[in-house]
């Protein structure tokens, strides 16, 4: 029975939605119908065609006058309604011209300011606290993690269906309800963070000298297609993570070393060597899975922060063992966070590795090979 009823409300939320949608994007194909209305009355009883263009301009403008979307967080539809207020200010300025135009005065001048208001807004926007500036990016990040899950799990049912049955129907929202309870820390980091899968503490005293290296093992479990040859050798020879006991080095397949002092004050480069811009605070071992209807897709990284949370360095973790980082870590002295991002196909130019661990000025990219 309740599984029943489950059924029966997520099919009814799932209507609600649809309808919703369909009464926000109504009104705009009806203005235009009145637009193309007007226009051929004003061009059929002989006034000007431009008698329409008020009309014409706010059925293009409707977007702008609607409230945000129910059910977003607070601070973020905060920072839509300042955004549309920019936007209602110049659309303001065109209906009065359109109207103007339509009782034949000549305000070119309205016109020419229209594109003003929108443009100041995203320049004011960072004199606004920086604490609701913070909430704003915190609540940007949790839409787009959820986004990303749902989108995650959509392709795995899409590929679970189309392995047993060969269909591509769209599954029940109800089935993706596990993937939209995302645990979120706004608090944490740069613009908060999920929850980690494993986290830890540093301890009180530093440890004795440790090593994490790759294993062969683990590279051909999960990445052999993408491995092999002369790089793959020099990257279970030279690759590693270790602590030796009064600093951090980390070494990639290129043999590039970089040296991480845990002092205050910057540590001086050796030849051949790199040293961090910061002293770092926190190691964090990075997955992340992207799926299609066919396989997942598995990039693991690990990252050095600083106390602000922002990344300081990045290294492929190929055949890495996370129990072994978080070991070096520990010894190190360092805060250890294992995160677990699930996407879903191409995430545009900014994806969402960078929005939860910004990068910091100086920052360093070891590379596999």
């Amino acid at each position: 029975m309740s599984s029943a009823w489950q059924i029966f409300s997520a099919q009814l939320q799932r209507r609600r939605r649809r309808f919703a949608r369909v009464r926000r994007r109504l009104p705009v194909p009806l203005l235009g119908a009145l637009g193309v209305v007007s226009g051929a009355v004003a061009a059929h009883t002989g006034f000007s065609v431009e008698a329409a263009l008020p009309v014409w301009v706010f059925a293009a403008s409707w977007p702008v006058w609607r409230e945000p979307e129910e059910g977003a967080p607070d601070p973020l539809r905060f920072r839509l309604r300042v955004r549309r207020i920019g936007w209602r200010a110049s659309v303001t300025l065109v209906l009065a011209f359109s109207v103007a135009q339509a009782s034949g005065a000549t305000v070119d001048w309205v016109l020419a300011l229209a594109p003003v208001p929108a443009l100041l807004e995203p320049l004011l926007w960072p004199l606004w606290p920086r604490s609701l500036r913070r909430a704003v990016r915190s609540a940007q990040v949790y839409e787009e993690l959820v986004a990303a899950n749902f989108g995650y799990a959509r392709d795995q049912d899409r590929s679970r269906l189309g392995r047993r049955f060969g269909l591509r129907r769209r599954p029940q929202l109800g089935g993706w309800a596990g993937a939209l309870a995302v645990g979120f820390d706004p608090d944490r980091g740069v613009c908060g963070r999920p929850q980690p899968l494993a986290s830890s503490e540093p301890g009180v005293k530093r440890g004795a000298p440790l090593r994490a290296t790759p294993a062969r093992a683990l590279l051909y479990r999960w990445h052999e297609e993408s491995v092999s040859g002369p790089q793959l050798e020099r990257w279970l020879k030279t690759a590693s993570v270790s602590w030796s006991g009064r600093e951090l080095l980390i070494t990639d397949g290129r043999q590039r070393v970089v040296r991480a002092g845990l002092a205050q004050r910057p540590e001086q480069a050796r030849p051949g060597e790199r040293v961090l811009s910061r002293p770092p605070t926190e190691l964090v071992w990075l997955t992340e899975k992207r799926r299609d209807e066919f396989r997942t897709y598995l990039e693991t990284q690990i990252l050095l922060l600083d106390a602000e949370g922002r990344r300081l360095l990045t290294l492929p973790g190929l055949g890495m063992r996370q129990g072994e980082v978080g070991a070096v870590a520990h010894a190190a002295g360092l805060r250890f966070a294992a995160y677990e991002l699930l996407l879903s196909g191409w995430e545009g130019p900014r994806p969402l590795s960078a929005r939860l661990f910004p990068k910091r000025r100086g920052h360093i990219r070891l590379r596999f090979g």
